[in-house]
C-alpha cells in the first residue's frame, strides 16, 4: 500500500486568503457586484498598451537582466524622487513580478526559521503566507479603528523582542484606506533604527492619496534599513500585467535578486517596456483615477454614515470598512449572507486579523453606480438583520 508524501507542514496548514474565498465564491453567483477584490475597474491607459504591442512588434520577447532592465530601472530612480521624496541608483532597485512578488522576495532575502516579523492587524492576508514559507514567527501589532486604522505605537514598542527582525509597514493602507502622517512614519522609522531591525515598507499604493501625500519611510532613514516596495497595478491599472519593484540597500537587492532569480527568473519583457511608457508618459491618466477613487470614497462614506456603519474616513488606497456588527454575525458569515442573499461580494474583516473582525472591506475599483446599489444592499441587510437575524432576503430582486 502506498503512502503519500508529506507536505511542508507550515504551508499545509495555513489558511488560503479569506478575500479569495469570498472572490471565487462570488463566480458563481450571475450578475453579483464585485465589492471585494482591488482590481480596477479602468482599462490600461492607451499608450501603454500601445507600447506593448510596439514591444511585441519589436521582438521583447526574451529574458532581461533579473533585476529588470537598466532603462526600466532608470526611469523609476526619477519616479522615486518625484514621488516618493528621496534618492535611489539604478543597482538598489529590482524588478519582480509584481509586488506581490517582490516583497516575498524581501521577506525570503531578511527572514530564517524563528525570527519574529510584526505585522500590522488589520494587513492584507499575504504578509502571513509569505512569514510561513519563511518559517518566521508573526507577532501582531494593533492598528484600531478608535485611532483611525494608525499604528498604535506604544504597543508596538512593547511588542519588540530579540528575536524581531522585520517590522512590515502599510500605508496607503490595504485595508483600512489609513495614510500614516509624518509624526507616525517617523516613529516607526525610530523604532526599527533603535532596535536595529528591517523596515519593509509596502507602499504599492503610494499614487492613489485622497489628501496629503504619502510619507516614505526612506525618506527619514538613511542607514540602509528601510525596504520599499511598489507596484504598476494599482497606479496605472495593470494588474494582470505582474510588475512591481523594490528599492533598499545595495546588500539587500542583491539577496533579493537572488530569490527572484530562483523564482521568476525575470519580470516579463513586455511588461517592463510597457512599465516605461508608464513612466514616461503622460500622467493625467493617474490623476484622472485618482479623482475618480476619491468621488467614490465620498460617495460611500456619504451612505454608511446615514447608515450608522461608518467605521473611519479612508484617506488613501481604494478601500472603506464598514461597521456590520449591528448583524450579529461574524463578519466572515456576514460577508457570505451578503452574497448568497444580495448578491453582492465583500472582504471580511477576519481575513486581515482581529482589529477588524466586526467589519468588512469594501473596494472602490468599481463604478459609483455599483458601488451606489451594492454598499445599499449591504446597508438594508445590516439593519434587518440587527432586528430579527432570519430576515434579510431578495435584495438583488
Amino acid at each position: 500500500m502506498s503512502r503519500s508524501a508529506p507536505l511542508a507542514a507550515a504551508m499545509a496548514a495555513i489558511a488560503h486568503s479569506g478575500i479569495r474565498e469570498l472572490a471565487d465564491a462570488a463566480t458563481d453567483v450571475p450578475g453579483a457586484i464585485r465589492l471585494d477584490v482591488g482590481q480596477p475597474d479602468f482599462a490600461t491607459p492607451t499608450h501603454i498598451v500601445d507600447a506593448a504591442k510596439g514591444a511585441l512588434d519589436g521582438g521583447w520577447t526574451s529574458y532581461t537582466q533579473t533585476q529588470g532592465l537598466r532603462s526600466l530601472r532608470d526611469l523609476i530612480v526619477a519616479k522615486i524622487e518625484r514621488v516618493n521624496g528621496y534618492r535611489v541608483e539604478p543597482d538598489q532597485i529590482a524588478c519582480g513580478p509584481g509586488g506581490v512578488s517582490v516583497i516575498a522576495a524581501a521577506f525570503a532575502a531578511v527572514l530564517e526559521p524563528g525570527d519574529e516579523v510584526l505585522l500590522p492587524d488589520p494587513a492584507w492576508p499575504n504578509y502571513e503566507l509569505m512569514a510561513a514559507w519563511t518559517h518566521s514567527r508573526v507577532v501582531r501589532y494593533p492598528c484600531p479603528p478608535e485611532l483611525d486604522f494608525m499604528p498604535d505605537v506604544e504597543r508596538l514598542r512593547e511588542l519588540i523582542t530579540p528575536r524581531t527582525k522585520l517590522l512590515v509597514t502599510n500605508s496607503p493602507n490595504n485595508p483600512t484606506g489609513a495614510l500614516y502622517p509624518l509624526q507616525v512614519v517617523r516613529a516607526l522609522a525610530e523604532l526599527a533604527e533603535r532596535h536595529n531591525i528591517w523596515l519593509l515598507s509596502d507602499e504599492c499604493y503610494d499614487e492613489i492619496v485622497h489628501e496629503d501625500g504619502a510619507v516614505s519611510p526612506a525618506a527619514l532613514v538613511g542607514d540602509g534599513r528601510v525596504i520599499s516596495a511598489y507596484s504598476f497595478s494599482k497606479t496605472y491599472a495593470m494588474t494582470g500585467w505582474r510588475l512591481g519593484y523594490v528599492t533598499g540597500a545595495p546588500r539587500l537587492v542583491d539577496s533579493v535578486i537572488k530569490v527572484l532569480e530562483s523564482q521568476s527568473s525575470c519580470a516579463p519583457s513586455i511588461s517592463q517596456k510597457a512599465a516605461e511608457a508608464a513612466l514616461a508618459g503622460p500622467q493625467d491618466c493617474v490623476q484622472s483615477m485618482r479623482a475618480a477613487y476619491r468621488r467614490r470614497r465620498d460617495q460611500v462614506v456619504a451612505q454608511l454614515r446615514e447608515a450608522g456603519l461608518l467605521v473611519s474616513v479612508p484617506r488613501g488606497a481604494f478601500y472603506i470598512m464598514a461597521d456590520v456588527s449591528p448583524s450579529r454575525l461574524s463578519s466572515r458569515d456576514f460577508a457570505l449572507r451578503l452574497l448568497r442573499d444580495c448578491s453582492v461580494s465583500v472582504a471580511p474583516g477576519t481575513a486581515f486579523g482581529q482589529v477588524a473582525a466586526r467589519s468588512v472591506r469594501i473596494s472602490l475599483a468599481s463604478s459609483e453606480a455599483d458601488l451606489a446599489e451594492g454598499v445599499g444592499r449591504l446597508c438594508r441587510l445590516v439593519a434587518e438583520l440587527a432586528r430579527d437575524p432570519r430576515e434579510g432576503r431578495s435584495h438583488a430582486e
